[in-house]
């Protein structure tokens, strides 16, 4: 039978509303979307109302402030730059965000490498070099002709050239830090200035998360150091110390490999070993215009965080001038130095007085020739470990 349909029927149906089925996925990226502006919203509330950060001990470096806006800096963009810095180091949960990025990289991701640093399995934390070696500018050639005393150079093997010839780094991992730190060694003597070799140093003597040496590390430099500078100067003698006279850090130390990994990464904490400022009496620590300085601060021993540099306990961090006066028979002997030397310092002082220069922290225009012959040093000895490629340049402005 034929069906009938009457004017505007179907028209009828068509209006009819449609009754939408429940959409699981649908509503749940609705939900997300909405999670996420919300999350957005208050970690960005927080993040302006919030007190701002000075520093970051993860990132051991100053924080940027807000900036008062002027007309210029807006017209520039200057000002829209400094906010956006401004509001990515004072954002809100910040290191927490960091720290989860890195236990996810780790755990989920099985990454061995983060930010370049490699994770033994005995805990050591190592920076692989594969890096050009940049040559030692003739600076220093002429420098040793001028100043008019001996001059050395002792080149502490960094961690990663001790990994090398330990077998700590895998095959697969690419690093030429022992090819790097030999070539300087050669440079370094071709321009007439006598290497004092740190080659006894082993893995154990470098703390695990940091990129330094420990107490231990130092003193044989000291001892290697001091044995080099008697053949010219036999008055200088060694200032034994006692291990059992060693103290500890009460708080664990998580060194700049850690602050670059985060903790996710770190297999087992540091603790810094020294000797208190009791082993240090009749030193003159001057620096900044003043004596009577700390030699050892144990105050940054105890301090609490994660991320403290404990390392600054020894002579209160990096100086650009600095002088340290025992009192003692003996050279007058002028410090050229990078951070590696900071420990090492105090039991330099307890053989002969130093002058101590760290171009990285002085004026541009500084002449470190001038310096020496100023203070009227008996001698020169540059102390640095070998990944000191990026302050050549700086040598050769001031040398």
């Amino acid at each position: 039978m034929q069906r009938i349909v009457r004017p505007g029927q179907n028209e009828e149906r068509k209006s009819l509303p449609v009754k939408r089925k429940f959409n699981f996925e649908d509503w749940m990226m609705r939900l997300t979307i909405a999670s996420f502006l919300i999350v957005l919203l208050a970690v960005g509330t927080w993040t302006i109302i919030k007190e701002d950060r000075v520093a970051s001990q993860l990132e051991n470096r100053k924080l940027a402030t807000l900036q008062s806006p002027t007309v210029d800096s807006v017209v520039s963009g200057e000002y829209a730059q400094s906010f956006e810095k401004y509001f990515t180091d004072q954002l809100a949960l910040r290191g927490t965000l960091v720290e989860a990025q890195a236990l996810v990289a780790r755990e989920f991701l099985r990454q061995p490498f983060r930010n370049g640093i490699y994770t033994a399995r005995n805990g050591y934390m190592i920076e692989p070099a594969d890096t050009k070696t940049r040559p030692v500018p003739e600076a220093f050639k002429k420098f040793a002709s001028d100043v008019g005393v001996p001059v050395y150079f002792a080149l502490a093997p960094s961690k990663t050239v001790i990994a090398e010839k330990q077998g700590i780094l895998p095959s697969y991992v690419a690093s030429n830090a022992t090819e790097r730190h030999d070539a300087m060694i050669d440079q370094v003597e071709a321009k007439g200035i006598e290497s004092i070799s740190l080659d006894d140093l082993r893995i154990e003597n470098y703390f695990k998360t940091d990129h330094h040496w420990n107490i231990d590390g130092a003193y044989i430099a000291y001892a290697e150091i001091t044995g080099a500078l008697k053949q010219k100067f036999p008055e200088i003698e060694l200032s034994e110390m006692n291990p059992a006279d060693k103290k500890r850090s009460g708080e664990s130390y998580y060194g700049s490999l850690a602050r670059k990994t985060t903790l996710a990464y770190v297999q087992s904490a540091d603790t810094i070993e020294y000797y208190g400022p009791e082993q240090f009496k009749g030193l003159d620590v001057c620096y900044d215009g003043k004596c009577g300085n700390k030699v050892i601060d144990e105050s940054f021993m105890r301090k609490k965080g994660d991320y403290v540099d404990r390392y600054e306990a020894f002579l209160n961090g990096n100086h650009g001038l600095m002088s340290i006066s025992s009192k003692e028979d003996g050279p007058r002997i002028l410090v050229v130095k990078d951070s590696f030397a900071n420990p090492v310092l105090p039991f330099l002082a307890r053989s002969m007085d130093i002058e101590v220069v760290d171009i990285r922290y002085t004026k541009k225009s500084f002449d470190v020739s001038d310096y020496a012959k100023e203070k009227q040093v008996d001698a020169v000895l540059f102390l640095h470990n070998s990944n000191i490629s990026g302050m050549m340049p700086m040598y050769e402005r001031t040398l």
